[in-house]
């Protein structure tokens, strides 16, 4: 869930980059044409600002050259004069006068300044296509006319606004029937677009490299983000995680103590009531088997008491730990003796098969207190006349020694054996003779055997026995 939130995060990091670098290109691009198209707009302005000047003085004479010869378009008696001297001098009208700056400025600039209309007086000035077009769109009110045009040599720029009739134009073009203000033509402004490219092209390559470092420094910091917030995720599922099982132990914890020690404890208060009320009415035989109840009963709290307090200081850490090497058949004889009474009543066989002197390092403590709770169980689920068998060798793993305790009591369906060891407690049961257990035993044993580096598996069969495995290290 985590990360198909994340990878949608990736994607709308990267719709967002793509479409603010596609915005800001388009932004680049359209604003780039703007400014050709203004850089064209003041190239006809200043044309028309020459051209105004040029006819408020009703034309200028300049010296004839190579360059510069007679307009022969121009109808004009004072079109050619002589100074005093001898120089030859002609009039240049404004149309003249902008052919001649085109010329410079295309060597120049490569800048095409043309002069046109759809009835023009010199043939060189009649429009092409292009220009017709725009010519024509003026005569249907549009003010000016700015495109990307593909030439015959490359892409140019072309920029064309209408001429208008001034006052001072009158005394040329009121015999071609042009009145105040009418469109007579336009001017064309051709720019080369190289210049324009090669911006954009700068625009684009710098666009590109700060977006796409704006890219990836997002999905890295996403990245980290991600692993950040999965640590944490971790860090909470494994304190969830803790939590559950402390508060299922927890749970377990309390209804074990509110069933297997209040139990008990109410029947010791009924039987002592019984003692203190009715001790005069009693038979000998009866109070003694009230007391033995209640010594029983007694001994089952204190068990499960132990138990508790084990179990507590296990999971808690508080348990001591001091391993140390120590014979095993020490410690099996032992808890052997410890449940002599038991093993007398249900009349159970107890053989041990241990070789002398194997030792075992681990804590004592904590390996006696196994062997008591396997060889109890073992004593508990086994019919009398049973059998119960202790026997070790040394195990097929270097440094080990597998010890086990075998009976041939009720045995153990798969379903229990399957859930015997895990971390919680264990559901107990009455033994052949209804002994009470306290549902820990098992659990304490695994955490002891974990604790002491070794290992536990338990072989079962219903009606057959049960074999409990012991895997601990051993004296090398």
């Amino acid at each position: 869930m985590i990360n198909n939130r994340f990878y949608l995060l990736y994607i709308v990091w990267a719709v967002v980059v793509v479409c603010t670098f596609l915005l800001t290109l388009n932004f680049s691009i359209n604003f780039s044409k703007q400014i050709v198209e203004a850089s064209s707009r003041a190239f006809f302005q200043e044309i028309v600002a020459t051209r105004s000047w040029n006819s408020s003085h009703g034309g200028v004479y300049v010296i004839v050259s190579e360059k510069t010869q007679p307009n022969p378009y121009l109808e004009d008696s004072l079109r050619d004069l002589s100074t005093t001297t001898g120089i030859k001098l002609t009039k240049v009208n404004p149309a003249f006068m902008t052919r001649q700056i085109s010329e410079v400025a295309r060597k120049k600039n490569d800048i095409i300044y043309h002069i046109t209309s759809l009835n023009p007086i010199r043939p060189q000035n009649s429009a092409d296509s292009w220009e017709r077009k725009a010519l024509e769109s003026f005569e249907r009110g549009d003010t000016a006319t700015f495109e990307l045009v593909d030439m015959d040599t490359a892409s140019m720029f072309r920029y064309m606004a209408p001429l208008k009739v001034e006052k001072s134009c009158l005394n040329c073009h009121a015999k071609q029937g042009y009145s105040l203000g009418q469109i007579r033509g336009g001017i064309s402004v051709t720019t080369p677009s190289s210049d324009y490219y090669h911006t954009l092209t700068q625009i684009i390559i710098t666009r590109s490299t700060i977006f796409l470092s704006l890219l990836l420094i997002g999905i890295f910091g996403i990245f980290f983000f991600q692993r950040m917030v999965k640590k944490q995720f971790l860090i909470v599922q494994n304190q969830n995680k803790t939590l559950t099982a402390v508060n299922l132990e927890k749970d377990r914890l309390f209804s074990i103590i509110a069933h297997d020690l209040r139990s008990p404890l109410s029947g010791i208060q009924g039987l002592s009531k019984v003692l203190l009320e009715e001790k005069d009415g009693l038979t000998t035989e009866e109070s003694d088997r009230i007391i033995g109840s209640i010594a029983r009963s007694s001994e089952n709290v204190l068990k499960l008491s132990e138990h508790l307090i084990l179990w507590y200081q296990t999971r808690k850490g508080i348990q001591s730990f001091n391993p140390e090497y120590f014979n095993i058949n020490a410690i099996v004889d032992e808890v052997i003796e410890l449940s002599a009474e038991k093993t007398e009543k249900k009349e159970i066989i107890i053989t041990t098969s241990i070789p002398d002197g194997m030792q075992v390092y681990a804590d004592l403590n904590m390996i006696e207190t196994i062997f008591r709770n396997l060889i109890g169980n073992a004593l508990k689920f086994t019919p009398h006349g049973g059998k119960i068998e202790i026997s070790a060798k040394n195990s097929g793993i270097s440094g080990f020694v597998e010890i086990s305790v075998e009976d041939n009591g009720i045995g153990m369906d798969q379903q229990t054996i399957d859930h015997l060891f895990e971390h919680n407690f264990n559901i107990s049961k009455p033994g052949t003779d209804q002994e009470e257990g306290t549902g820990l035993g098992l659990a304490i044993c695994h955490e002891f055997i974990a604790k002491n580096n070794g290992a536990i598996r338990v072989e079962s069969t219903l009606d057959i026995g049960s074999r409990f495995i012991l895997t601990l290290p051993s004296k090398e």
